[in-house]
């Protein structure tokens, strides 16, 4: 299961908003959100810890517009990572597969066979989270608003234009 964090911009239905000006201020926002999104990517790939490389390679941003002027931005982690919940959120005690440890093991502990030692310790104790995903979230928050103003406010001024 791909772990995603998802903002969805909604302009409100009104009258003015119909045809071409819904469709500048959509424009607008979706410019600002997609850099939105690229900052909180670029964020979370820099929190993300590396072994195998495959978790910070699978995290993606996309935008998506829809028809009644919404914008939706996102940023998670692919299928070839199905684990990034695991390394966001930590675990309780269980036992790991073996065979998934065995990278992990040989790159920081330069030995493939104390994945089972690894899988033992996880087995009693956990493992804990990592929070790249809301690390970078909470490092971002605070401008997200600023900049979705900054972004009504150039289309404001092309609607005056």
């Amino acid at each position: 299961m791909a772990l995603e964090y998802k903002a969805t911009f909604t302009i409100p239905k009104i009258p003015l908003f119909t045809g071409d000006p819904a469709k500048i201020i959509q424009r607008e926002i979706a410019r600002e959100v997609r850099a939105i999104v690229e900052t909180l990517a670029t964020e979370t790939k820099q929190h993300t810890p590396v072994f195998s490389g495959n978790l910070r390679d699978s995290i993606f941003a996309t935008v998506d517009l829809g028809e009644k002027a919404d914008v939706t931005g996102r940023v998670g982690s692919g299928k070839q990572a199905p684990y990034a919940r695991f390394v966001e959120e930590g675990t309780r005690p269980h036992f790991p597969p073996v065979g998934a440890l065995r990278l992990w093991a040989g790159r920081v502990l330069g030995d493939e066979r104390l994945a089972f030692v690894v899988a033992r310790a996880i087995s009693r104790r956990g493992s804990r989270g990592r929070f790249m995903f809301r690390n970078a979230w909470r490092q971002i928050a605070p401008s997200i608003g600023r900049r979705l103003q900054a972004a009504m406010d150039r289309a404001a001024r092309t609607l005056e234009g």
